[in-house]
Formats: structure tokens, sequence, C-alpha cells
């Protein structure tokens, strides 16, 4: 149940009224006219420039009760719809060139999750806000309808959601138009990425417009849908020495893995330098956690020590990140030697990390480290929002938008340094087929593969072998390795190399 609307949020900074930035009809302006749209006027380019600054609307709004923030946010919303095309299958999207290959064109899965989730987020502001409600209801409504035809219902129809069991992940679509030409399909299979998951952050913005439109409708499956997408992103964490580290791709589907290659299609780290992906997809974590699905106290205290044990210097002047995974710029300016000796520093590395600000409602270090960017007058609108949204409350884990007695899945870390991927794909092996297991390792050294009861009992040994801290690969049909005997219910798939050990859930029909 969601417990505080966006009204009572806003109403607790009403007293603030200064606003930030420019005027109403100067905001419109300068997002509509945007000089990256003349580079990037179409497809997944566009999608991503005219999502950047969108929140600012409400943001000013909320600052001033000033309603022409929001009649100004409406006239970017209908200059964004009005730039949408008709696809051949009818749908509506922002199409245009296809981002890993400019030969052709597509509208892109994320280009409408972060367009359409910033425009829920007005239509839930004027759902649940009463005075807001006679202007703006039939807008927001209008709004609304066109997010659930042309996202939810698109993706799903074009046949992009791939789903097993608890967990459920977005794929490449594999049909294109030619620039210009969006009567036709083009099918074409051997396009880079088609067919293949989407990246984690690309998961969680499909997932961050599902929790939007549940809480609009209360519709039940889309409250489902961005569940599996979040179980999926969790079930993928790596628990280490008390905190959590993930990949930016990881094999999600059977497609994932190319089993001529004995490898994955698509690679499988931390991004090496593009420290934002992982800020954002921890912001998208924190928002998951406020609407009460998959993520608990537990979970945000671990993401807090990976940014703050892991990745900061721990100097407080002059704060410095490393890469979650422990890899990052030589500097050290803090000469805390247990930082750069427990982790390390990739030389190679090209990242150096970034505060995860995302925790800002959770964390009173992550405030203060924030805080530093203020120093000397600089950003004084961004100085302005975090006064008034972070600091108006200390921090706690209390949850926005729903109960704090919330009980999410369950999942049971077990951990390795060693190894940075296991997983079955698909969980479940039905009769006369089979799964594929799948692990990366870090470091060479003696790989052993066995099947576990759920009460931890070892059932059979599936494989021994020296691995060259490369991917193995096994493809796995449910049976011992005398193929005598053929397993039947729920088990655990066990990965042990080195100091520890990773688990896969398996179940076999």
């Amino acid at each position: 149940m969601l417990m505080l609307s966006l009204f009572i949020q806003t109403m607790a900074i009403a007293q603030h009224t200064k606003e930030s930035g420019q005027t109403p009809k100067e905001l419109a302006y300068a997002m509509i006219h945007n000089p990256a749209f003349q580079e990037s006027a179409r497809g997944e380019d566009f999608c991503w420039n005219a999502a950047y600054g969108m929140g600012r609307f409400i943001q000013n709004f909320q600052l001033s009760r000033n309603q022409a923030y929001l009649d100004a946010a409406v006239s970017y919303y209908d200059f964004l719809i009005g730039t949408m095309d008709t696809d051949p299958d009818g749908y509506k999207g922002w199409i245009g060139p296809y981002e890993y290959d400019k030969k052709y064109w597509q509208d892109a899965l994320v280009g409408d999750a972060i367009l359409f989730k910033g425009i829920l987020d007005f239509c839930v502001l004027v759902q649940e806000t009463d005075s807001l409600k006679k202007n703006y209801s039939a807008k927001a409504i209008a709004y609304r309808k066109l997010a659930e035809r042309n996202f939810a219902e698109k993706w799903d129809k074009r046949g992009s959601w791939y789903q097993d069991g608890p967990y459920g992940s977005y794929v490449g679509f594999a049909k294109f138009m030619t620039p210009g030409k969006t009567d036709r399909w083009i099918k074409d299979t051997t396009v880079s990425r088609t067919g293949i998951s989407h990246p984690f952050n690309k998961q969680m913005d499909a997932g961050q417009v599902f929790l939007r439109l549940y809480r609009l409708t209360k519709n039940k499956a889309y409250k489902a849908r961005a569940e599996r997408i979040y179980f999926t992103v969790k079930s993928h964490f790596q628990y280490v020495d008390g905190h959590y580290r993930w990949n930016y791709f990881e094999p999600l589907s059977p497609a994932d893995v190319d089993l001529e290659q004995q490898d994955t299609r698509h690679g499988v780290w931390v991004h090496p330098f593009r420290s934002g992906y992982q800020a954002g997809e921890v912001e998208k974590i924190a928002e998951a956690y406020h609407y009460g699905i998959v993520f608990n106290e537990t979970d945000i205290k671990r993401i807090i020590r990976t940014n703050l044990d892991v990745m900061w210097n721990k100097d407080r002047l002059n704060p410095e990140f490393i890469n979650s995974n422990g890899q990052g710029a030589e500097k050290d300016t803090s000469g805390a030697g247990g930082f750069k000796q427990a982790y390390g520093h990739g030389a190679a590395a090209r990242n150096t990390g970034e505060l995860w600000t995302g925790l800002l409602d959770f964390d009173q270090t992550i405030r203060d480290l924030y805080a530093l960017k203020f120093k000397g007058g600089k950003d004084p609108e961004g100085r302005i929002a975090f006064e008034n949204e972070s600091l108006q409350s200390p921090p706690s884990f209390r949850r926005k938008f729903a109960r704090n007695d919330i009980k999410v899945p369950s999942l049971n870390f077990s951990e390795s340094k060693e190894l940075y991927l296991a997983t079955v794909l698909p969980h479940r092996i039905y009769k006369g087929k089979t799964a594929i297991l799948i692990s990366k390792s870090s470091t060479p050294g003696t790989l052993q593969i066995d099947l576990y009861s759920k009460t931890n009992k070892l059932i059979t040994n599936l494989y021994t072998g020296k691995v060259g801290g490369q991917t193995f690969i096994l493809n796995w049909d449910g049976k011992d390795a005398a193929r005598r005997i053929s397993f039947k219910g729920d088990y655990n798939i066990r990965w042990t190399l080195g100091s520890g050990y990773r688990e896969f859930p398996i179940v076999i029909d």
C-alpha cells in the first residue's frame, strides 16, 4: 500500500518558496530548443538529451508552488510527444538511428523508458494533489494512457520481455526500419545486441516506469513486472566483505550465451570508465526500496558500505573514489593504506568512481561528502534542491511510498572474491531440456561445480577441473555425471573456487 503521497512530500517543503534557475517560460524554451537536438534530432540519442533536466519542472514547482512551472512542463511533454512517429506495428515511439548500427532506424526501449518516466512523474503529482486536478487531470490521464500503450503494451507485443520464474528482463528487438521509412519492418537478427539482454541500468529504467504505472493505476501486474526486474538485478549481486558489487551487463537468458564460442555475447564487468551508470543504478535501487519492493534495509546498508568502504579514500576534504570492484586511478590523496591494500588500483582503469548520491536519504556521511560540491557558492540551484529535498529530515531508512514493515523476498548470499559471475540459464530445467551453468572467474584455479539441496546437503558433483581465469560453461540436463539418476525438485548450483563459493537456484522438473 502506498502510504505517503507526493503531495505530502511537497507540502513538507512548501515553506521554502525560493525558486531555482530559470523562469517557467525560459526553462521550457531552453528544454525545447536544446542545441543537442541539432545533431541528435531522433532516436535514442534524442531521448537521452531530452531526458536531461526533465525533473526541473516539477522540482521548481515544489520549491515555489508556482503552477506556471507545470504549464511549462506540459508544453515540453507535448513537444516530446509531437516528435514521436508511428512504427509499422501501429505503436508510437521516438524512432531514429539505431544506437549500434546507424544503417537502421528503431525506437529504443530505454528511450521510451526515460522519457515516459519523467512524464509519469507529472501524472503522479497531479493525481495525488487535489489542488492540481482541475487544471491538469485530463493531461495526466492522457499521458498515462499513452505510456501504457506505447511502453508497457508495445514491448510485450514485440516479444522483448523474457520471463524465467521470479526473474524477468528485456532483450533487444530484432526488427528495424531503413532511415526515413517507418512503414515497413526489416528483420535482422545479426545486428549488434539484438536478442540479448539489456544492461541493468536500462532494465531498471523500465522498472521505474512500471512503478509509476502501478502507483497511478493500482494494477498489480505493473508492480509484479517491476518486482521481477529488480529481483533479477538483486539475484546477480555479489556479496563480498560485507558489501555488494554487481556488473553492468550479465547474461540473463540463454540467448546471452554463445555456446559455440563458449562465452557470453556481451562483456561482464563493472563499467570500466563510466561510473555514472552504476551511480544511476543506485538511485533506481533506492527508489525501489522506497516503493517497498525487493530491497530491504540490509541491502541499502551493504550498498552504502560499497561506496564508503570500498570506493572512497576516506578524505573528507578532498574525496576521491575508485570503482566499486576496487579498481581506479593510482592516485590516493588520503594515504589510507588499508584502502589501497585491501582493494588495490587498476593502473589501466580509466574510471575514478563517484559518490552515490542515490543514498542521500540514508546516510549522513554521504550527505557530508555531497555538500562539498556547494563550497564557495558553487551550483546554487543544486544547493537549493539539496536543502529542500534531502535536508528536511535526518537520514533514515523510512520508506517514502510504502510501510516500513514490508517483507521482501529473501536471498541467501554466498561469498567469493574470485567468481564475478555464476548463474543458471534458465533457472528451470524442463524434461528433455538443458540449462546453461555459466561462471566467470578473475583468477585461475580449480573450479568445482556441485548440486546442493535447499538444506545445504551435497547431492552430487557435476564438474571439477582447472580454469584459467576465464568463462566456464556446462550445459546440464539435470542428471548425475553417470547419467543414471534424474533429479527433480528445487536445488542450488554451487561454484567453488579459491576462498569461497557462489550459488544460484535451479528447479528441475
